[in-house]
């Protein structure tokens, strides 16, 4: 049938038509379908969070950093294993992996969703700990290290909510997401950041900085004019390539716009590899007492944050749906 319908479009064009017209028009029609059918296909599997009356819902189907397709985390159906001595255990059939400095219990899931606590001085470092003070409470995913090559395509999105009695850092800086591909002494490859005030950057305190730092020349720093406030709750989708200043690519969104998009390099000149993404709170000033003293002077004597359910696609070149808009599968 549809050979039937294009040798009659081609009997309508008068004789001087270019044939490559022709040809133009079925390859456009051919790339529309495809489109039409993917915008379907997202549309269908977004239904799936949701049951017959409307109310969320979510299964967790996760995997490791390197298996390919569309991962999920819910929470609710997710234990961490309780733990005592060290800074880090693997939960979710080793998928997953917590990265706490210095109190094993700044990782825990209430409700739902992962809950990030960090007191600098309550409780006491451990003795295990090669930090005097709280100051990181992250999970990430596993295997470590990852290494994926260059080319991997990888979409993630997550809800991630301020405590009610949340107060932006004048002095201190802290980061809640990062990809690192673990070369010692380096910064993530890319971040997100609440900004101290006269940072680089805007230097406005607390608003969110994308920051890239894959490249030889320092912290690439940009503001995306968001400041959270206490108790809000930010709907963030990243999408990244890994790979050079050719073909890699960073876009973010926060709550549906984007803030951030760029082709940039993603990944390092000495290790050309995408690496393991890790949330939660990492903040990194209270390393010291001169860190946690400017911000206790401010009423800052805690840091808690929220973590929705978590979705991640890996995709390599190779794979069909490599570089289409996946958007709507991982939106909160």
């Amino acid at each position: 049938m549809k050979l039937i319908t294009i040798l009659l479009i081609i009997g309508t064009l008068s004789i001087s038509s270019d044939i490559s017209s022709v040809v133009c028009w079925f390859q456009d029609s051919i790339e529309l379908s495809k489109q039409a059918f993917l915008q379907e296909k997202s549309y269908n599997m977004n239904l799936d969070r949701y049951n017959s009356k409307g109310d969320s819902i979510c299964k967790t189907k996760g995997g490791e950093a390197h298996d390919t397709g569309l991962k999920v985390w819910c929470w609710g159906d997710v234990n961490i294993p309780s733990y005592k001595g060290e800074k880090s255990v693997s939960f979710s059939d080793n998928q997953l992996k917590v990265d706490s400095e210095c109190s094993e219990q700044q990782v825990t899931i209430e409700k739902g969703k992962i809950k990030f606590t960090i007191n600098p001085v309550v409780p006491p470092s451990g003795d295990w700990c090669d930090n005097e003070f709280n100051m990181r409470a992250e999970i990430s995913t596993s295997p470590w290290l990852v290494n994926h090559p260059k080319g991997t395509e990888e979409w993630f999105g997550w809800s991630y909510t301020l405590s009610d009695d949340y107060i932006i850092d004048e002095d201190n800086p802290w980061l809640f997401f990062q990809v690192h591909e673990g070369t010692r002494g380096k910064t993530p490859l890319i971040a997100l950041w609440f900004m101290n005030k006269g940072g680089q950057g805007s230097g406005n305190a607390g608003e969110i900085h994308v920051v890239n730092s894959s490249s030889n020349y320092g912290n690439h720093f940009y503001p995306s004019k968001i400041i959270p406030k206490a108790g809000q709750t930010l709907n963030i989708v990243v999408h990244v390539v890994w790979g050079d200043a050719y073909n890699g690519l960073l876009q973010v969104w926060i709550d549906g716009e984007i803030v951030h998009d760029r082709q940039a390099r993603t990944i390092r000149f000495s290790n050309p590899v995408g690496g393991n993404a890790k949330w939660g709170i990492y903040k990194w000033p209270w390393r010291s007492i001169e860190g946690v003293t400017k911000s206790q002077k401010q009423g800052i004597t805690d840091l808690q944050t929220f973590m929705g359910p978590l979705r991640i696609i890996t995709r390599k070149p190779e794979d069909k749906d490599y570089l289409n808009n996946s958007y709507m599968l991982v939106s909160p």
